[in-house]
């Protein structure tokens, strides 16, 4: 029983998190301090830091 409480909640979560994705990543990169660790730590990826700044002095 507690196994399929378990599925449940994790189903209803993720269809909910399916259906509000692009507000909920609105919201979490609204905070400044995690939209400026998201962007460090992508720019330290090579390939998407050759691709941005290929773009932004094209």
């Amino acid at each position: 029983m507690r196994k399929m409480n378990t599925i449940l909640i994790l189903l209803i979560g993720s269809m909910f998190a399916y259906r509000y994705r692009y507000q909920l990543v609105n919201f979490i990169l609204g905070q400044r301090s995690i939209r400026r660790f998201f962007i460090h730590s992508s720019l330290r990826i090579p390939y998407l830091r050759d691709k941005f700044v290929h773009r932004v002095f094209q």
